[in-house]
């Protein structure tokens, strides 16, 4: 698989400019080019999928082993000529749970670039670089580690200034500069304040790729992707049992549907049939299917509209009597908690959790955290670690009922942000399930055989 690392700078748009200019360009070229974020945040761009006509995706070197990121890689570029994956070599504020050297390289936060060198690593992807031209005018050169080994310009103020500042970094820092990205501020600016969940307007794609090509020997780039083997795969489908086929109803419409793509794929890989629900327009769950699955989304932008919807909000609550499965993540969550309270506005949920879901003003960016379980169940025994991205935009207030027995009903976390009743689990913490295949697989084996045990302990 022809592949090529791309360092960015820390902070700026998402995707960067450079980034955009290097797909664009490529897939102008007749190549499907897949991309690949190095942070793994479940509310993405949707600018990605317009400029190569793949959606993009994620490898996260903090939530997943490098045996996974090759794994995760290998699926994700079936279907493609060229993979890229975008991040950053500089360092990277770690969050206060992380311990070690090796989470500190690795760790990230939505909205910026996550670590890159652990990923080409594990990858063996070649590196190449996009220096600030700032930086150059100044006379200072950055440090490049030795898996560099090629560089683009970028922000380049005047293109009779590249001769001599390729000239600079080819002598001083021993690579190739194998393109520039001209400063063009106003196109720069337009990035900025493009919204993440629309296509960027192609005027401002168009500029980037002309600046682009005045100066970037694409060929070379794609030289230097084809340059190595890809490094063993490890197959992560193995770590558990595939078995017989069983049905996954996941809601997806106006309100939910974001989802890490590579928990779909390894619930596929277990024999599962994915089928879409809408708790916005359908009265019922599918027919026959073994568990629901509400990942995040906006519940709060439609809350009058899925609290009207009665009759899905009574099979929901039926499903959960029952003991039948149900995983919610982010919005997911909060929508099956008692009210969401919307500032001065509260509207009822589905009523499962118990808890009231309060939408925070002005919340930041899902955060990287780690979580220590406090009872046993499906997550793990009481005392295991998980790692996950926090949703910011909701806080869990516990608002449980008289007759709520806490063997069937509770927390599974101090922090109040990872609850469940019976065999319905709900969580503001983002797990990426491809590196937890023990949770998947149990999910697996309670959907096929009806099982109505609690998952996380108690009678």
């Amino acid at each position: 698989m022809t592949r090529l690392a791309l360092a960015i700078p820390g902070s700026g748009p998402d995707p960067a400019a450079v980034g955009i200019a290097l797909l664009a360009a490529m897939a102008e070229q007749g190549l499907r080019v897949q991309h690949f974020r190095s942070w793994a945040c479940p509310i993405g761009t949707r600018a990605i999928g317009a400029l190569t006509g793949l959606p993009g995706r994620h490898l996260d070197a903090w939530l997943m082993p490098p045996e996974v990121c090759r794994s995760v890689f290998a699926r994700g570029t079936q279907s493609a000529d060229l993979a890229i994956i975008e991040g950053t070599i500089e360092t990277i504020p770690r969050p206060l749970a992380a311990t070690s050297s090796y989470e500190e390289s690795c760790t990230s936060t939505c909205g910026r670039p996550g670590a890159l060198m652990p990923l080409a690593e594990a990858l063996d992807a070649p590196i190449v670089a996009a220096i600030s031209c700032d930086w150059l005018k100044r006379f200072h050169l950055p440090f490049l580690p030795s898996r560099v080994e090629a560089v683009i310009l970028d922000g380049l103020c005047d293109r009779r200034e590249f001769a001599d500042m390729r000239r600079m970094v080819e002598l001083v820092l021993g690579r190739p500069v194998l393109g520039a990205l001209p400063a063009l501020a106003e196109v720069r600016a337009a990035l900025q304040d493009a919204p993440r969940d629309c296509p960027l307007d192609p005027c401002v794609v168009a500029s980037l790729v002309s600046g682009f090509r005045q100066f970037s020997d694409l060929e070379a780039l794609r030289e230097l992707a084809c340059s190595r083997p890809l490094p063993p795969l490890f197959d992560a489908e193995a770590l558990v049992p595939t078995g017989p086929r069983f049905k996954v109803a996941y809601a997806h419409d106006d309100a939910f549907g974001d989802y890490f793509p590579d928990t779909l794929e390894t619930l596929e890989a277990l024999g599962a049939e994915l089928v879409e629900f809408s708790p916005l327009s359908d009265g019922d769950l599918p027919p026959g299917v073994d568990l629901v699955m509400i990942g995040c989304g906006f519940p709060d932008r439609f809350a009058e509209e899925l609290s009207a919807n009665a009759c899905l909000i009574a099979s929901l609550r039926a499903w959960v009597c029952r003991g039948r499965p149900v995983f919610a993540e982010g919005g997911g969550c909060a929508y099956l908690g008692r009210l969401m309270r919307l500032g001065d506005w509260n509207v009822p949920g589905v009523g499962v959790f118990p808890f009231d879901a309060a939408l925070l003003p002005n919340p930041e960016p899902p955060t990287p955290v780690s979580r220590t379980l406090i009872r046993s169940g499906m997550l793990g025994e009481a005392g295991t670690v998980l790692r996950g991205y926090h949703s910011n935009r909701w806080k869990l207030l516990p608002a449980p009922e008289p007759d709520d027995c806490s063997a069937r009903s509770g927390y599974l976390t101090a922090e109040h942000d990872v609850c469940f009743r019976r065999n319905a689990f709900g969580s503001l913490i983002h797990l990426h399930l491809a590196a937890m295949p023990q949770v998947v697989s149990g999910f697996a084996g309670l959907g096929r055989h009806g099982q109505k045990a609690p998952l996380f302990g108690g009678p």
